[in-house]
């Protein structure tokens, strides 16, 4: 029995190989276009195949082709256009990535890390205005980017080695990728989570950490950052209340609370000035939830 789901309008030029189908008025699958057969150039801007559908099998396949031709595409902007461009290309990637099969569409995700620190040998600045330029994209995507520049910006003030960089980024990248896992409701939410809400959030951290195990390519610092990032040196943070935390995990996480305060605006609470944002994880430094050499470093990072 064929296993059927709707064709995703930005798959639909890479779909030639692939056969799809529609669904008769009696519910039966019917076959729309045998593989190898082309669809009409100009039908896809316009969701002309809104209703036809792919063989389940088939989709990371075509996920694949896609994340490829926007790295393609991430390139060239990088090559020569303006910021807005390539932050846009950049959480188009990572949108299309966190938006399909997520056990096979994060393949890529390094060769873009790669194509955007080509960028930041060329200008220098491109990190400090990737973070400010805002993007309409959906506000986790943007936040992963944001984190993403933001650590690389650390990384370049600590003069890491390239390979340490990419681990790094990577890492930022994808701390949030659990977050696919929950309901949209509660991650667009504005007020301020309910206790069961609040339970339920708690869960992406174990959700990313189970979704980067299909990649044992990656660095295992990537799927510890999914799960301990939201972990704090004095015990008090979640999914498992540790205080061993790996070093990649302390980064990224108090960056991750940085990019919030300054950058997430909600109904209770507005965006902070980088100043302002700082006092409060300073305050929680001085708690003991936060590296306290980390934090200083950030600090000189940001007003270097």
């Amino acid at each position: 029995m064929l296993n059927l789901i709707p064709i995703k309008n930005s798959y639909m030029r890479f779909c030639n190989n692939f056969p799809l189908y529609y669904f008769s008025e009696s519910g039966e699958p019917v076959l729309y276009k045998k593989a190898g057969e082309n669809l009409k150039e100009g039908s896809f801007e316009n969701n002309q195949y809104s209703d036809l559908f792919i063989r389940k099998e088939d989709e990371g396949a075509v996920a694949k082709q896609l994340q490829a031709a926007l790295n393609i595409e991430f390139a060239r902007a990088i090559s020569s256009k303006g910021i807005v461009a390539i932050k846009s290309s950049l959480c188009l990637i990572v949108e299309e990535a966190l938006s399909g099969p997520l056990e096979t569409n994060l393949t890529s995700l390094p060769e873009t890390i790669e194509i955007l620190f080509y960028g930041t040998k060329k200008n220098p600045d491109l990190l400090d205005a990737l973070v400010v330029i805002n993007n309409k994209s959906a506000k986790v995507i943007e936040h992963s980017v944001n984190v993403l520049a933001l650590v690389a910006q650390y990384c370049f003030f600590k003069k890491y080695s390239e390979e340490r960089l990419k681990i790094f980024s990577l890492s930022a990248l994808l701390h949030d990728i659990g977050l696919c896992r929950i309901e949209k409701e509660i991650i667009e939410k504005k007020e301020r989570l309910t206790d069961k809400e609040f339970s339920i959030y708690k869960k992406h951290a174990i959700k990313g950490f189970n979704v980067l195990q299909f990649y044992p390519t990656f660095d295992k610092s990537v799927s510890i950052t999914a799960l301990e990032h939201h972990e704090r040196l004095d015990g008090s943070g979640y999914p498992n209340g540790v205080k061993q935390i790996s070093f990649e995990s302390q980064v990224v996480g108090l960056i991750d609370s940085y990019e919030s305060l300054k950058y997430q605006e909600k109904t209770f609470r507005q965006s902070l000035k980088p100043y302002d944002a700082l006092q409060i994880i300073k305050k929680d430094v001085v708690l003991g939830k936060y590296n306290k050499k980390i934090f200083v470093d950030l600090c000189s990072c940001l007003i270097k």
